[in-house]
């Protein structure tokens, strides 16, 4: 899952008390950075274009915010473009009315409204002037955001009586003992239970949580006594606001050399890059599937790819596939169980550039904890100690004893830009 990845990338970090070139801490429980955003200035469309500029036809539509100018060029999101002939226009807040008229020379042409339609996006292309001109405009296409993230606390506890303590292990005997058919009585360890839900906790926290700080920083919930409750931001809220999503009908390679193409688009080098896959068990076995049929697996004379005979004749056919390359940029699936159980009827997965960013050097996802505070745990031992039955020192007179998890988490994308979101086709 992210906690995996982060750890196997070894980009699990400290907030630090000093302010540092990646990030700038407000306080003990927020992390803040800057990233540059090259060339990835999309202008969302507000207002339908008012036709279809058929015969190099003038038309208007209405963008959220003033970002082209007279003479610029900018494309829809099926590639055709629209020359803007007259300075925009004011309406209202976020809505500025452009004039436009279809790029070519094919008087026929018209352009395709339905992407030319409110919610759709553009991006700017270039400029033309005609001779004498007087001026042209700069685009801020290498323009700077700042992002801020919360770091989470969760805990986990269990309690058990002195009775349960003296009982379990001759519980756990029963269901080992080879005789049994059945281990009716199998039972886990407390402190196990205890580790599986506070570690479950931590890993939704980073994937699905949804902050509850405003954007002054101020934390929306309090418990009774007016203590904070910090909520940070998933993986999944963070790159939802900024990547791109693609829905598929049937998982098959041409889909993932479609992703990989939009993928690179955004990365720093055209080749060589690695893209981790967090995704559900659905998607994970459709990606088999796609893999196996596709023809360039199938040895055309026997198939030996599949099978193999084993030195006691035993034959094993099949094949797992967990990395997919395309022109020299490799998507490495994960598959994870806490996606599986929010996401059960269709596939789903979460493409990330798990590859260093050029300029700023580090990776575009990260682990944010305090200082020593990634977990703690501690024992709370009543009489009769943790086995309900040992004599000595004890912290309280309750026949019993307790466990405890504490940890502090957040989840960073520093480039969310630089992520995919790929999601099955469904009816609701």
């Amino acid at each position: 899952g992210i906690s995996a990845l982060a750890d196997a990338l070894n980009n699990v970090y400290y907030n630090p008390k000093k302010e540092s070139g990646w990030f700038t801490p407000i306080n003990s429980m927020c992390v803040q950075w800057d990233i540059d955003v090259n060339f990835i200035k999309r202008v969302k469309i507000v207002g339908s274009i008012s036709g279809n500029g058929l015969g190099k036809n003038p038309e208007t539509i209405i963008m959220e915010e003033r970002y082209y100018d007279k003479n610029d060029t900018f494309t829809l999101d099926n590639k055709q473009q629209l020359f803007v002939i007259a300075p925009p226009r004011k309406l209202a807040q976020k809505r500025w009315e452009y004039r436009v008229v279809l790029v070519g020379n094919d008087l026929s042409k018209s352009i395709n409204t339905t992407f030319a339609a409110a919610g759709k996006y553009t991006r700017y292309r270039s400029n033309y002037h005609p001779e004498l001109s007087e001026r042209g405009y700069t685009k801020w296409v290498s323009n700077t955001e700042t992002h801020r993230n919360y770091i989470s606390r969760q805990r986990g506890s269990a309690d058990w009586s002195g009775d349960f303590a003296m009982m379990e292990d001759i519980f756990i005997q029963v269901g080992k003992d080879n005789k049994s058919a059945a281990s009716y009585y199998k039972m886990n360890k407390k402190e196990k239970e205890c580790m599986d839900n506070f570690l479950l906790s931590r890993e939704q926290n980073c994937i699905f949580s949804e902050t509850n700080y405003d954007e002054n920083g101020k934390c929306l919930d309090q418990d009774e006594h007016g203590r904070d409750i910090p909520m940070g931001d998933g993986v999944i809220p963070q790159i939802e606001r900024y990547c791109d999503k693609f829905s598929y009908s049937i998982l098959t390679s041409d889909v993932f050399d479609d992703v990989l193409s939009a993928m690179r688009e955004k990365s720093d080098n055209p080749t060589g890059n690695n893209y981790a896959v967090i995704c559900n068990e659905r998607l994970w076995d459709q990606v088999g599937k796609a893999l196996a049929a596709d023809l360039r697996f199938v040895s055309p004379s026997d198939g030996s790819y599949f099978y193999s005979k084993q030195a006691n004749g035993a034959v094993k056919v099949g094949a797992q596939f967990n990395a997919y390359t395309f022109q020299g940029n490799t998507i490495t699936f994960m598959p994870n169980r806490v996606l599986s159980q929010e996401y059960p009827t269709h596939g789903y997965g979460i493409f990330l550039d798990t590859g260093a960013d050029l300029a700023s050097g580090r990776p575009n996802i990260a682990m944010f904890t305090l200082q020593g505070s990634e977990l703690i745990s501690g024992n709370l031992v009543g009489m009769g100690g943790k086995n309900g039955n040992t004599s000595g020192e004890i912290t309280t007179s309750v026949h019993g004893s307790s466990y405890h998890l504490l940890g502090y988490s957040g989840a960073v994308v520093f480039n969310p830009y630089k992520s995919f979101i790929l999601e099955e086709a469904r009816t609701l």
